[in-house]
């Protein structure tokens, strides 16, 4: 899948981080196996597919229809990569287990559950060279995100295409493509 053109318009919801709010903005989180992470804001949301990104009864979903509306995630950087903390519940994205096609969770509040640190990784540059913005205002970042100290990415299971119904946002299993994921600043 080949996305042309970001707008502000189209972007919506990502995953956000952890439980400590002390943590200062800087450089990008350094991965334990030495990959290009991406600088974030401390707010974003995030598209995948088309769909945005939100938290439906602590179940991670990419929703194709407005409602429900894009989930804002705060930002948190971690050892190997970043905490996306839900900035309405207060919990964070983790994986329950690695075993492939576990669907993301979000966790009660105060809570550090293992499989909770992700790897925001730049594209390959021939994958990201039509991804421009198209005028200055147009902020975005287009990213893998994979599990932190494992090979496996995150995305939707694109079996799913035939339905408008919420699409699970899982772990996919390790060597599959990295699907690419579109990250904006929560307004």
């Amino acid at each position: 899948m080949r996305l042309t053109r970001v707008r502000p318009t189209v972007l919506a919801a990502l995953l956000a981080a952890l439980l400590a709010a002390v943590l200062a903005p800087g450089p990008p989180a350094a991965s334990a196996d030495g990959a290009d992470l991406v600088s974030l804001p401390s707010r974003v949301v995030l598209r995948i597919g088309g769909a945005h990104v939100v938290n439906i009864h602590d179940r991670v979903f990419a929703a194709l229809l407005p409602a429900p509306p894009a989930t804002g995630f705060r930002v948190i950087r971690a050892s190997g990569g970043v905490r996306l903390q839900d900035e309405n519940t207060g919990g964070l994205v983790y994986a329950s287990t690695t075993e492939p096609f576990t669907q993301l969770l979000v966790s009660e509040p105060d809570q550090a559950p293992p499989n909770s640190v992700f790897a925001v990784e730049s594209p390959p540059s021939d994958e990201a060279d039509d991804l421009t913005p198209e005028e200055a205002d147009d902020v975005a970042w287009i990213a893998t995100i994979r599990l932190a100290g494992t090979d496996q990415y995150i995305g939707r299971h694109f079996a799913e295409d035939r339905s408008l119904l919420p699409k699970k946002v899982l772990l996919l299993p390790p060597g599959v493509h990295a699907p690419l994921f579109v990250i904006q600043p929560a307004g």
